[in-house]
């Protein structure tokens, strides 16, 4: 009985080391950036400004009501210095009535993914990207101040084969979020920005009518 209740507790501990030293190697994976060709695969076509899908939520709600989600546009400029290094910016974003204009920027980093990661994004083209504590304002202002949005973050994954993207915005606000869910990148969408945000409108406006909002 004693043996056995020995080879129990060997066995649990041969356990949860085992789990200690993958969480570690995956730990270390994450915070390893994304390979040097991926990267170059990137900035060739993750740059300048585009058109996406996009969901605003607050407290796990759609906000933007309709499944197919708002165009927004956001930026993707790469740092000169670091090459790892991009920054993800939306910039005068405003829908409906909302009232006021949102703008947000922040610094993430390309990495690679771990092991629970590669399980739900399939094959080798994909990279990583994360970056905290943005910066937010709202209305351009003559000095253009911008205050940090501590505890924001973005968090999101690229293919650089498919062009295929999702990423979330969390402004750490409220619960507030830009949930970009996802969709295969189409540049075209820039130059068709602002008569898509008009049908958006348009089908929001038909939305809140028939369902009494």
């Amino acid at each position: 009985m004693i043996k056995t209740l020995r080879l129990i507790y060997l066995l649990l501990l041969f356990c949860i080391g085992m789990c200690i030293t993958s969480c570690s190697s995956d730990e270390k994976i994450t915070k390893a950036g994304a390979s040097d060709e991926l990267v170059a695969s990137a900035k060739s076509y993750l740059n300048g400004e585009i058109v996406l899908s996009t969901q605003a939520t607050m407290n796990g709600v759609n906000k933007t009501l309709l499944e197919t989600g708002c165009p927004t546009k956001f930026k993707f400029e790469w740092s000169n210095t670091d090459t790892q290094t991009f920054t993800v910016a939306l910039l005068n974003f405003t829908v409906g009535k909302m009232g006021m204009i949102i703008n947000f920027k922040c610094d993430v980093k390309t990495m690679q993914l771990n092991t629970w990661e590669k399980d739900e994004y399939k094959g080798d083209s994909w990279i990583k990207f994360y970056g905290e504590n943005g910066s937010c304002w709202g209305v351009d202002t003559t000095d253009g101040t911008a205050s940090t949005a501590q505890g924001s973050s973005v968090k999101g994954y690229y293919n650089v084969a498919t062009h295929e993207i999702n990423f979330i915005v969390d402004y750490n606000m409220m619960n507030v979020r830009s949930e970009c869910f996802l969709q295969t990148i189409d540049k075209s969408r820039l130059d068709n920005y602002e008569a898509e945000k008009a049908q958006y409108e348009k089908d929001l406006a038909a939305y809140k009518k028939e369902h009494g909002l």
